[in-house]
């Protein structure tokens, strides 16, 4: 048996979340038998998997002891092949289990080196990961960004570290004809179209591209954002949009299913994503410019943290300067008024995602950690 403890999962959206379900269902199709230990309360669509899935709720410090009480007990009762966790927190408190433990690092959640003499809590955080890290086999690092961070600011040895992009679901065989006329709809007339697929917070770079379709409204004025997602920072780039009058060029479309987001996507010109640093956090890998890149759509990103593992630049997309207004402009400008390069790079990125990011092809990489 393989067990499967996360605090991210089906039917909640996210990234995580996208990436334990499929880990889970690639498993499923590797003929793997599995176990899922997930938070939440348990939904009607649990049983719709092929896996069982049993869930933990209430406060959470009590809720994450309670779920590595459980763990151990099936340890002890059962044979297990291996267990995946989806971060460090998941086995904090998992100590001296005989079982081969791999957990995933994002990169978001490590502590940066240059921070340590001025937070101190991040020095109890750090500590608290250290030990972490110690009661697992493996780590499985989303980018090398992530491997490199671990290195540097928890003194991890690379030995212990394997690096292993997601893995990626596309669901076009889902597609309905009310997904169809829905987006159709959204799209109308509208051309060239730009996309953001991602949670709504200041770190993902949402005012850039915005500041940069006014300065482009003029050569392109039919030109249309989608911006899909939701998060904190959403008022706030609604207002700058009323503030540069944008209101017929930008559309936000909150979270959207799966089916909706391929649509989306094989409607869209450019994907775009620019990320920069904020406090913390940082972009550990991008699996969406993946996303993009699978329906054969160039990306635009920046050169922050893990983003260069997804997006190699003027091979699959074009990667800007972090946080630098004029060259993420540039680029979009460069991309919409070249069609052949923007094929070009779509289909580069089309080629890489479905051969090497496929569940089918990724779930060897984490099963033979």
């Amino acid at each position: 048996m393989i067990i499967i403890t996360t605090q991210c999962f089906f039917p909640q959206i996210g990234g995580i979340e996208a990436l334990m379900t499929g880990m889970a269902d690639a498993m499923i199709s590797a003929n793997k038998e599995v176990l899922v230990l997930a938070d939440g309360k348990k939904t009607a669509n649990d049983k719709n998997k092929k896996y069982k899935i049993k869930r933990f709720s209430g406060w959470k410090p009590y809720r994450r002891r309670r779920k590595a009480r459980y763990l151990k007990k099936l340890i002890k009762e059962n044979s297990i092949e291996a267990i995946y966790a989806d971060s460090w927190k998941s086995v904090e408190h998992l100590k001296q289990v005989n079982a081969k433990v791999v957990v995933l690092a994002h990169g978001t959640e490590i502590p940066k080196k240059y921070f340590d003499n001025f937070y101190a809590y991040l020095n109890i955080k750090k500590r608290r990961i250290i030990k972490s890290y110690a009661n697992c086999q493996k780590i499985a690092a989303n980018s090398s960004y992530t491997r490199d961070l671990m290195i540097a600011s928890l003194n991890i040895s690379s030995d212990k570290i394997r690096i292993i992009h997601p893995g990626i679901d596309i669901y076009e065989d889902f597609i309905s004809d009310e997904d169809r006329e829905n987006v159709k709809k959204i799209i109308k007339d509208a051309s060239p179209i730009i996309t953001t697929l991602a949670r709504v917070e200041k770190r993902k770079g949402h005012k850039f591209v915005i500041k940069s379709i006014s300065e482009l409204k003029s050569k392109f004025p039919n030109m249309l954002y989608l911006v899909a997602g939701k998060g904190p920072y959403l008022d706030e780039i609604k207002k700058y949009v009323r503030m540069l009058n944008l209101e017929k060029n930008v559309i936000f479309l909150g979270w959207i299913t799966e089916p909706e987001k391929s649509l989306v996507l094989q409607s869209s010109d450019i994907f775009i994503m620019t990320p920069s640093q904020v406090g913390e956090s940082i972009e550990g890998f991008g699996m969406v410019f993946i996303d993009a890149a699978f329906h054969g759509i160039a990306s635009i990103g920046t050169q922050s943290g893990g983003i260069s593992d997804a997006v190699i630049d003027n091979k699959t997309g074009l990667l800007c300067e972090e946080g630098n207004q004029d060259s993420i402009t540039k680029n979009i400008e460069k991309l919409l008024s070249n069609r052949e390069l923007r094929l070009e790079l779509g289909a580069n990125g089309k080629e890489r995602a479905r051969n090497e990011y496929s569940w089918t092809a990724k779930i060897n990489e984490y099963l033979n950690i």
